[in-house]
């Protein structure tokens, strides 16, 4: 069955809804004789094809420049990447999984995200999505969090739950809940993130599957860094106050450095960024 995913990273959106729809019925029709092996060999192809699909609108998002939407397409490929490796093993070069994971580990790096809302709940009801019995200590439904049955991976639904606090975390369980700034006077949400890292790279890449890869390394900010500028002197930041009282004082703090391997580079560069052809 998986010979058919052999190029599935040639595929198109639409081609993979259509694949999927089509193993879903076939996978139905194993439920119906009970063959759960052969329901769950459809369960990882359907996985590797919902990632593929996960992956290709998280790149036309980024290049929209549409960055929380991609940012959570990137949380879904992660946590769907990870159901999938409990039972499925894959090397470098099946499906483009190694590329896919890798790339997404990448994009979340450069995201400038650290800050996220971390929120603490009683759960008081759930229910196994299997079987949508109750579940309780005292009540066990007898299906496993995360094993496959009938060709479909079981969790637990949240029925009722209480909210007891939240918390602002920088490595959060959710990496949905990323924290804006709110506007005082229309109440709208503000994104107040710098992208420049992410277009830079976009501008660079020009498919999913484009091979490219980072290298993050740590440089500390100097004096020469600002040319000549005296300590009296105005910021060159256009703060409006002197250079000793503003970017002077950054002066020996270390930031993040990226440095970008793709196959074809163009000329474009950035002062916060570098970019080299692969070797």
């Amino acid at each position: 069955m998986k010979s058919r995913l052999h190029n599935i990273h040639q595929l198109t959106y639409d081609t993979l809804a259509e694949l999927h729809n089509e193993l879903q019925k076939e996978k139905e029709d194993y439920v119906k004789e009970n063959n759960q092996e052969k329901a769950k060999e459809l369960w990882v192809c359907q996985t590797i094809i919902e990632v593929h699909k996960l992956y290709q609108n998280a790149f036309k998002l980024l290049k929209e420049k549409s960055y929380y939407q991609g940012w959570c397409q990137l949380e879904r490929i992660e946590i769907t990447i990870s159901g999938l490796k409990r039972h499925f093993s894959y090397n470098k070069k099946e499906f483009f999984l190694w590329h896919i994971e890798k790339s997404v580990k990448n994009l979340q790096v450069i995201f400038p995200y650290r800050l996220f809302a971390s929120m603490e709940a009683l759960k008081k009801k759930k229910e196994c999505s299997i079987c949508n019995q109750e579940i309780s200590i005292r009540n066990p439904c007898g299906h496993i969090i995360g094993e496959i049955y009938n060709g479909e991976m079981c969790h637990r639904i949240v029925t009722e739950a209480e909210v007891l606090g939240i918390s602002l975390v920088e490595n959060p369980g959710n990496k949905y809940s990323v924290m804006f700034l709110k506007d005082e006077k229309t109440g709208e949400q503000v994104d107040q993130y710098n992208y420049q890292t992410i277009d830079y790279l976009f501008a660079h890449i020009h498919s999913p599957f484009e091979i490219w890869d980072l290298e993050v390394s740590e440089r500390e900010i100097k004096k020469s860094d600002y040319g000549n500028i005296g300590r009296n002197d105005k910021c060159s930041c256009n703060s409006g106050k002197k250079f000793k009282k503003c970017c002077g004082l950054k002066i020996g703090e270390k930031y993040p450095h990226y440095e970008f391997i793709v196959i074809n580079p163009t000329n474009k560069t950035l002062l916060t960024n570098t970019l080299k052809a692969s070797r």
